[in-house]
């Protein structure tokens, strides 16, 4: 089937895909000296996170990254209408949550509203955060409150109920990042019927992988009963639904859990002997299916996200071959540390 609708989002994505990362290119990338490696940093659109420009230097590594990944959504969301706008503005989010849980956890720990305003990062015409009525709340409580009449009204109804119940920042980042991403799967699922096998195909690989991970973090990291690990985790119809999550909650051990996945999950799990390990795995399986889906999918918003995702994780990678040279770790190493993903074209059931 040709590319039809959207021939310009088309066009725009198919562009920004020349900049992903290439396995090889950034392998040996690895091995130099960022200083040495501009010509790479160039070829991936990336400059800014090595510039001397002053206004850059000012911003951290990682806001200076967040920027990257905000300039390629908002060409994506200009292309857009309708659901699937909403849909992209609703994965943007994401980003602006590191700006919320920043806001949130410094009035916890009483840090001065200057100091937290200086750290976040500027989501620019994208914003949805009152970030100054925010910094201006007498207490956290009153932060949430705020949150009421924007897209996070629901995350910030949700909050206040675990801050009522329990001061503890890693109930409320749990808070947050559920109701994120269920939704993100809310606003897939009315976007299926454009796009049936590619889009669907694309977030059962985010959301079952992110939902394994989390389940087996929060019962055999954090050792939370099974009913509260089920609770944190994203409501889904995936191949990890309701009632399989349920049903893996209960098990008592990282083994006994992979054997009851799901065949596809449990060929890509087969060996895993670490909850980092299946975390890498579902990494590869993800960016596998996203790569197929930006190849060949014949959906401009299916490519436009899969776009995304891979960008924004080849950008952590990059950022995390930095802050290893700052280490003073060799090239093994990090690429041992950083999990190299492979190839595109590589299968991951």
């Amino acid at each position: 089937m040709a590319r039809i609708a959207h021939p310009y989002l088309h066009t725009r994505v198919s562009l920004l895909a020349r900049r992903l990362l290439d396995p090889a290119e950034f392998a040996a990338a690895l091995d130099r000296p960022v200083e040495a490696s501009r010509e790479f940093f160039r070829a991936i659109g990336a400059e800014a996170l090595i510039s001397d420009d002053p206004r850059q230097a000012r911003r951290s590594l990682e806001q200076r990254r967040l920027a990257l990944v905000l300039d390629d959504a908002m060409v994506i969301v200009r292309a857009l209408s309708g659901a699937s706008r909403e849909f992209i503005r609703h994965w943007v989010h994401l980003l602006e949550l590191v700006n919320l849980k920043a806001i949130l956890h410094g009035r916890l720990t009483g840090r001065d509203p200057l100091a937290i305003r200086d750290g976040l990062f500027d989501m620019g015409p994208l914003a949805a955060l009152p970030v100054e009525a925010l910094l201006r709340a007498e207490n956290e409580l009153e932060v949430l409150a705020r949150l009421d009449g924007t897209p996070y009204a629901d995350i910030g109804r949700q909050a206040r109920r675990v801050l009522e119940e329990r001061r503890d920042l890693f109930f409320l980042d749990t808070t947050f990042d559920r109701r994120f991403f269920g939704g993100l799967v809310e606003r897939a699922a009315k976007l299926h019927v454009h796009d049936p096998a590619g889009l669907r195909a694309l977030m059962e690989a985010l959301v079952d992988g992110t939902n394994l991970v989390w389940l087996l973090r929060y019962r055999f990291v954090y050792g939370l009963p099974p009913a509260e690990t089920y609770y944190l985790l994203i409501p889904t119809d995936y191949r990890l639904g309701g009632r399989q999550l349920r049903a893996l909650a209960g098990l008592p051990s990282l083994e006994t859990v992979l054997a009851a996945l799901p065949a596809p999950l449990a060929r890509a799990t087969r060996g895993a002997e670490s909850i980092e390990d299946v975390g890498a795995r579902m990494e590869r399986r993800l960016r596998a299916t996203a790569h197929r889906l930006l190849a060949h999918s014949v959906s401009a918003l299916t490519r436009a996200f899969a776009y995304l995702l891979l960008r924004e994780r080849d950008l952590k990678l990059v950022r995390g071959m930095m802050k290893a040279e700052l280490m003073g770790i060799a090239g093994d190493v990090r690429r041992e540390a950083l999990r190299l993903p492979a190839p595109p074209g590589v299968a991951h059931a």
